[in-house]
């Protein structure tokens, strides 16, 4: 059948082909359950089948309560916890020279003492959080990205330009920047979507895996059609009681367009499937504010009321210029410890030609 009423956000220069950041920030803000696949992750056991000593005990109750309270201190400031603190990495000139063998080593010292077989239920948690920990800090770009993320969290202990450019990534000022804040944006679909296979899923055509169901909840009044036509897709949802998409295909098309047709508003629409991701996080955390149904019904409150597509439009925008922002600071920051490195290695040959000339001169 034919795509009825596909309506799409309006693209932008570097808008919708870079939101890579996205994914690969979430691998590491998911707390345990979105560890990149790349990375052998696994929690070690301990080496000796003998019970251990009360020394022993005693150190692995020390490492467990260290992990523990970085994770709560962390998690009382809503920030993710210190990587390399979990690891036991806390000095800069360890950090400097921090090798894949070190963060392995202290990884699985760190994961034996805290194995649920010794620690309990603590123990796991802290086994999730270190698994995470380990995932990050063994991926070249992973690492990479969440040093990034380390010192953005960090950027008043910086000076100068370095600063407000790190100020200027985190956009604080802004209402995406505000949501960012709280919710991590991870690319994902916020609605439920179902394997092709799946014996729930109602696709029947490949043309009908490259769009997505998407209701404008600023637009919507409640009147509960939508639920009426199609109740495996949509559902109403508290506290205004506005629909929105539950999962997607869980309808036949059929069912879904007529959903679409009753709407008395006019404010469920067909995207493309890769729009969907940022729509419904743009509908459901940056544009919260919603106005009364019986203002809507009057025909009051049309001026608070934003455009989803539009402001989804500058929500790409947004991310493309971060990551942009994002790869300049990388960059500079590596052609900065190039720089470094060469004048260093033109010191040790300026040193060593002295020392030959005066080992020639003075025998």
């Amino acid at each position: 059948m034919e795509a009825r009423g596909l309506r799409s956000v309006a693209s932008t220069s570097g808008a919708m082909t870079d939101t890579r950041c996205c994914h690969r920030r979430a691998l590491f803000r998911c707390r345990g359950f979105g560890l990149n696949a790349r990375a052998t992750v696994f929690t070690t056991t301990s080496s000796s089948s003998s019970s251990p000593s009360s020394s022993s005990s005693s150190s692995s109750n020390e490492v467990l309560e260290q992990i523990l309270s970085t994770i709560r201190a962390a998690e009382a400031m809503n920030e993710d916890p210190d990587f390399f603190a979990l690891l036991g990495i806390e000095n800069d000139e360890e950090l400097r020279s921090l090798s894949t063998q070190t963060i392995k080593k202290s990884y699985r010292e760190r994961a034996r003492r805290c194995h649920p077989d010794i620690a309990g239920e603590d123990g796991h948690y802290a086994c999730v959080v270190l698994n995470e920990a380990y995932a990050t800090l063994m991926d070249d770009e992973l690492r990479e990205a969440y040093e990034v993320e380390r010192t953005v969290s960090a950027h008043t202990a910086t000076s100068g330009g370095e600063r407000d450019n790190l100020r200027d990534m985190s956009a604080q000022d802004t209402d995406i920047g505000d949501a960012l804040r709280r919710v991590p944006y991870t690319g994902e679909p916020l609605s439920k979507v179902v394997p092709a296979d799946h014996w729930a899923c109602k696709v029947e055509s490949e043309e009908q895996l490259s769009k997505a169901v998407f209701v404008d909840e600023i637009s919507c009044i409640g009147c509960q059609y939508c639920v009426t036509c199609s109740p495996a897709t949509f559902r109403n949802v508290e506290p205004h009681g506005r629909a929105r998409v539950f999962g997607q295909w869980l309808s036949t098309e059929d069912e879904i367009q007529e959903a679409i047709d009753m709407c008395p508003v006019d404010c469920i629409h067909w995207v493309p499937k890769e729009q969907l991701a940022p729509m419904e996080y743009v509908i459901q955390h940056v544009l919260t504010d919603r106005v009364g149904v019986a203002s809507l019904m009057s025909g009051q409150g049309s001026h608070r009321m934003a455009d989803p597509f539009q402001k989804t439009q500058e929500f790409l925008k947004f991310l493309s210029q971060r990551e942009e922002r994002r790869e300049r600071f990388i960059n500079d920051r590596k052609r900065r410890a190039r720089a470094k490195e060469q004048k260093e290695e033109m010191k040790k040959e300026r040193d060593e030609r002295r020392r030959r000339n005066r080992q020639k001169w003075w025998g």
